[in-house]
């Protein structure tokens, strides 16, 4: 029978690296049979950061070890498309697979570490035909792919010692057997993820010199390991006194640290680290030698969406085993919870939560219109706890409602929902303001977990500058960073964007102070306390401010960088009346450098209750609607509207609630049967009582 030529592969991928990111060209041949509909990446020894898609393809990342794309429409034979990763690796180890539209795998293949293979569906590693035998029995299932490896540890290995054999892509749960040239010395079989660790024992009667490991599955494919044997050496023969094996690794870790495993092991060994999940799961797999003296360590990058939850750390030496348990936790010292998820209009929010003590912690919420409806400065008890509260008002806005909570730099934010569900948006917040082009900013966000965001950064010209792809933890936070080296002086604009979900930051680089004449105005001149300033100003373009707010004793309350922008305008939106501020003449300072400007604000006390009606004089006519409205009343307490005649008789009576702010507002129709002449209309709440009169005709 004639030989069978090997087919081409249906589909192919290359892959560049530069500049910390892998570039990956896939091409559909033109001898593909099939549309490519998906793909997925996985990596070995190593974790994915993000990523960034061209051409209409969306990707989901379903373990921090593998990623699967999807195309707006498939790639047919003879186009090719291109996205780029990021890991944590400089030349990352990566298996893919490419899928039909009925998710047969048309093309595989390994990016990396190790040299590619292609193999077509329907091709043995020859090219033959794999087919059925001519018996017409299925053919044994192939336990050893064309991607499948294995090696020894150590590699050069002695007679009558133990070794590791360490083997990652096989065949999942697949029996198969070693060799040492052609003496079977173990059987075992592969996980539920296609990988082993395993112990074998080099046999004695085994003599030192060049040798074959060989591991065989079922349908007698088979991998080789080539190395030497070498002598036992004489420290095992007891000149050297053995040191136990020991494993050291820090009890809390947060997602972005480095960690030092260190420990001690046999001088001149391997030691193999595994690390588990709680469920005990390995997650990844390496190695490291002892020295001399017996020490070993090695260092590993936890990353940015690792769960968190308990780990456990296992090292074996081939004879014994030890472990240790630790903790990845929140990086955030501050963290927040309300009691429910779900309010109803009137009802009461109450906020706990855990932070640094002595140190003051400010509570802001905002409705769906992004007003804000409460700010608090809490706090902080000797154990680190913080609880605040307050009245939703009774004719609030239906939707969700953010609460940010802030510590000096540390900012975590919660949603609740009034009148239904909340849905959870987007929130970030940059570690500065301005920046320096040697800096490179700290951006943290939080969102629906493990989703991905899309970032864009708007020069100073409105032209984007560059964009990016971020994965948020299973948390849903993350933290990204970038380099500001090509960035030219002047103020730029961050956008996170979600689907509809947006949320713009502005941030500047290498501003400098020295604004010229500044002007300053608020938008009111009188404040009670617990009132937030909207301050507005102008002076010269693209340069900084220092704001800052202090009370009658000429005390500085707080103070706020802020910049202004390239057509003159700057403003502040964080200055706040504290709630037990004194009455007073207040002051708000805008400085930089020598330019400086001061304006006075009056701080009242706790207003007097008030009453008035919508026309002045108080004239009607029966069937005439009336505006009755006040201030005064109390926070969220219940009014009740008396209408009044002679004797103080009352002819009817309104029951409504006062906002937040202490407000009231009503509208009472006049009926036609009223009786005309002068009447009066009382307001009463907890605040006392006020009256002022009516004429009806």
């Amino acid at each position: 029978m004639p030989a069978v030529d090997a087919l081409p592969p249906s589909v192919s991928v290359t892959a560049t690296n530069a500049d910390g990111k892998t570039t990956l060209q896939v091409t559909n041949n033109q001898s593909g049979a099939s549309d490519i509909s998906s793909l997925t990446l996985q990596i070995k020894n190593g974790n994915f950061n993000s990523f960034t898609l061209e051409n209409g393809w969306t990707g989901k990342k379903t373990s921090p070890t593998s990623i699967a794309f999807f195309p707006s429409s498939p790639v047919r034979a003879g186009d090719s498309t291109s996205f780029s990763i990021s890991t944590d690796q400089s030349n990352p180890d990566l298996i893919w697979t490419a899928f039909d539209s009925n998710n047969n795998e048309i093309g595989t293949g390994e990016i990396g570490a190790v040299i590619q293979k292609v193999t077509s569906p329907g091709q043995n590693n020859s090219g033959q035909s794999t087919g059925q035998n001519k018996n017409n029995e299925p053919p044994t299932p192939k336990g050893i792919l064309d991607v499948s490896t294995f090696r020894i540890i150590p590699s050069t290995p002695s007679p009558g010692f133990d070794v590791r054999v360490v083997g990652q892509s096989f065949t999942s749960s697949t029996p198969l057997d070693l060799y040492l040239g052609g003496q079977k010395i173990g059987s075992f079989s592969s996980d539920g993820n296609g990988n082993f660790v395993v112990t074998a024992t080099i046999p004695q009667s085994i003599q030192p010199g060049n040798v074959d490991f060989i591991l065989r599955d079922q349908a007698n494919d088979q991998k080789t390991f080539t190395t030497t044997l070498e002598p036992a050496p004489p420290s095992r023969q007891g000149t050297v006194k053995n040191i136990p094996l020991t494993v050291n690794i820090d009890p809390v870790l947060h997602p972005g640290d480095v960690t030092l495993i260190s420990g001690t092991s046999d001088p001149g060994s391997t030691v193999t680290i595994s690390i588990l999940n709680s469920n005990g799961t390995s997650i990844t797999t390496f190695t490291a030698t002892a020295d001399n003296n017996g020490n070993y360590a090695t260092s590993q990058t936890i990353p940015n969406d690792m769960p968190f939850g308990k780990y456990n750390l296992s090292v074996s030496d081939g004879k014994d085993q030890v472990s240790k348990e630790y903790s990845i936790v929140t990086s955030h010292n501050l963290t927040i919870k309300t009691s429910e998820k779900e309010y109803q209009p009137g009802g009461t929010v109450v906020i706990n939560g855990t932070s640094i003590s002595n140190l003051p912690v400010s509570i802001v919420v905002t409705d769906p219109t992004s007003n804000q409806v409460y700010a608090k400065d809490v706090n902080v008890t000797a154990d680190g706890k913080i609880s605040a509260s307050f009245q939703v008002d009774t004719t609030a806005v239906i939707g969700t409602y953010v609460i940010t909570a802030s510590q000096g730099s540390d900012q975590i934010v919660t949603y609740i929902g009034v009148g239904q569900k909340p849905v959870q948006g987007i929130s970030a917040h940059l570690d500065k303001l301005n920046y320096q082009v040697t800096d490179k900013p700290v951006l943290s966000i939080s969102g629906v977990p493990s989703s991905t965001l899309s970032l864009v950064v708007i020069d100073p010209s409105d032209q984007e500058k560059f964009s990016d792809s971020i994965l948020l933890g299973q948390d849903g936070f993350a933290t990204y960073s970038f380099n500001l080296t090509s960035f030219t002086p002047g103020v730029y604009s961050l956008a996170l964007t979600r689907g509809s979900d947006k949320t713009v930051l502005q941030f500047a680089v290498g501003l400098d102070t020295g604004c010229g004449q500044i002007s300053l105005q608020a938008t009111k001149d009188s404040y009670l306390p617990g009132d937030t300033i909207l301050l507005f100003g102008k002076a010269n373009p693209d340069c900084l401010l220092q704001v800052s707010l202090s009370d009658p004793n000429n005390v500085q309350i707080k103070s706020e960088q802020t910049f202004v922008d390239k057509s003159g305008i700057f403003h502040s939106f964080d200055l706040r009346i504290p709630d037990d501020g004194m009455a007073g003449t207040w002051r708000i300072d805008a400085t930089s450098g020598i330019d400086h400007r001061s304006l006075p604000i009056i701080v009242k006390s706790e207003s007097t209750m008030t009453i008035q009606l919508d026309k002045s004089p108080p004239n009607y006519n029966t069937g005439d609607i009336v505006t009755i409205s006040g201030s005064g009343a109390g926070t969220s307490v219940g009014v009740i509207i008396n209408i009044m005649g002679a004797n103080n008789a009352s002819y009817q009576t309104l029951q409504i609630q006062s906002t937040n702010r202490g407000d009231y507002s009503t509208e009472w129709l006049i009926p036609k049967s009223f009786g005309t002449g002068t009447f009066t209309v009382q307001a009463t709440s907890i605040a006392g009582k006020v009256t002022t009169p009516i004429t009806i005709h």
